[in-house]
């Protein structure tokens, strides 16, 4: 029997990994073969034999580096994995599950958000308290109440304050599919600290679209400025074009046998259904009068068809575009294509997208950035893009408080200025905050038994 796995560590607290490890042993000591695609280093160093593609993504990518034992990756320097695989050599190293990851300057906390008596699911009259103006990594074992506490409680409990202040901004609030109705209602018994925040960003991993028509393009708000670009051509403007036409979800400019999708749905007898490119406009999306527009000798389909990073320099001239293409690079998703649809972008890909969206977006004000579990899905080197993309830029103090759960250790270590809080307990206990404080000191306290082992054999670069 061949199995398959996608990343089965994804979203997995080290402690809880253990256990999954030992089910890959026993399936491979049935006789069986076990195919895992996987970022957290330390299930990479338990395999025993690794393919490294690469180099980088995208079209930068699909191409096979190395196929061997793992040791032997360790004498291909173009491997972007290396690194972090054997934290030893000569790269940076840390990620999902990496080794030595390096901290930025500490900032030191400006303020405090507390909440008291807080009750829901397995939390248990709580009491917990988050510094302001800095990075907070809450962390525990999987079902311990970290996405309790950060993604409900103190997102319902800031977000019910901020709606109550006159003027204070919001990112629109997406239906919880998973809490529509069995969710319990939220008992905080007190509450300090909420008005020095204005404006709550909450940033997760839901799709940015369920449809094709929705891509990075669309939902950044960065092709409103290519349409209008495009629109102010000669060409256009001799045709009477607005930015309208260059739309492909409306009448005028898009294909329509295809409704602007770029491929249309073929159906098989007796087979599921699939799709194919339109015969019509062979993908472009747009009728052949839209098309006949160029913007710089390039028209519409071929700019949503550039990557971020070729876009960046094509539409240098264009700030309010600039401005998005810029953010989407400082993630790390320099290798998207303008107009990739919303059903080929992973999980991690949609948050990043999210969260550049709110980062482009001009901030007044002190905002509460809560992100849940930010590394899930991400290499270890695509850790390090979204860390320094909420960084204050050229080390300015901004009023930016960023609050995220977290299981990868190499993740804490490079993201946690410190306090953070830690959990121990799953769901069928009474969730415990076992110690907020610097991170620094940590792996020293014998309170938290899973993450200071994991940063104690890290510090000493060991395996872990």
């Amino acid at each position: 029997m061949i199995y398959v796995l996608d990343e089965p560590s994804a979203g997995l607290h080290p402690a809880d990994a253990e256990p999954l490890l030992a089910v890959l042993d026993q399936l491979k000591s049935s006789g069986n073969s076990v195919f895992v695609v996987e970022h957290n280093m330390h299930m990479v160093r338990r395999a025993d034999w690794l393919v490294d593609v690469g180099p980088r993504a995208g079209e930068d990518g699909g191409e096979v580096l190395y196929s061997g034992p793992v040791q032997g990756l360790n004498e291909v320097p173009g491997s972007v994995t290396r690194p972090f695989l054997f934290p030893g050599g000569t790269g940076a190293a840390g990620g999902n599950g990496g080794a030595g990851a390096t901290a930025g300057a500490r900032r030191e906390a400006d303020g405090w958000l507390e909440l008291r008596g807080v009750s829901r699911h397995n939390l248990r009259n709580l009491d917990a308290s988050f510094p302001l103006g800095v990075l907070t990594a809450v962390t525990g074992v999987s079902g311990s109440g970290k996405s309790t506490l950060v993604s409900r409680v103190l997102a319902d409990v800031a977000g019910a304050a901020r709606h109550a202040r006159p003027g204070a901004g919001a990112t629109p609030d997406e239906p919880d599919e998973d809490f529509e109705e069995q969710d319990q209602p939220v008992s905080v018994g007190h509450v300090s600290g909420l008005e020095r925040i204005d404006r709550l960003v909450k940033v997760d991993q839901k799709p940015i679209g369920r449809t094709p028509r929705s891509n990075l393009a669309t939902y950044t708000g960065l092709f409103d400025a290519v349409r209008k670009e495009f629109a102010a051509t000669d060409a256009a403007r001799s045709r009477g074009f607005g930015p309208g036409r260059f739309s492909f979800n409306v009448a005028g400019g898009r294909c329509e046998t295809c409704q602007g999708e770029g491929f249309v749905a073929v159906e098989l007898l007796f087979l599921p259904g699939s799709y194919g490119r339109c015969p019509e406009c062979d993908g472009a999306r747009y009728n052949p009068a839209t098309l006949e527009v160029r913007y710089q000798g390039r028209n519409i389909a071929e700019v949503l068809g550039m990557t971020v990073n070729t876009a960046a320099g094509f539409l240098a001239g264009v700030p309010a575009a600039a401005r998005s293409l810029q953010t989407l690079q400082d993630v790390g998703l320099g290798y998207l294509r303008l107009g990739q649809p919303a059903t080929e972008l992973s999980g991690g890909e949609a948050q990043r997208i999210k969260l550049a969206t709110e980062l482009q977006r001009a901030r007044r004000g002190h905002t509460l950035y809560l992100l849940d579990e930010p590394t899930t899905g991400l290499h270890p080197a695509d850790v390090q893009a979204p860390d320094g993309a909420v960084e204050p830029p050229g080390g300015r103090r901004e009023h930016r408080d960023r609050g995220g759960t977290c299981h990868g250790c190499g993740g804490r270590r490079r993201l946690g200025d410190g306090p953070g809080t830690r959990w121990r307990g799953r769901r069928r206990h009474h969730c415990r905050r076992r110690r907020p404080g610097r991170r620094r000191p940590f792996p020293q306290q014998p309170h938290g038994p899973y993450l200071a082992a994991a940063l104690r054999s890290a510090s000493a670069g060991k395996d872990q």
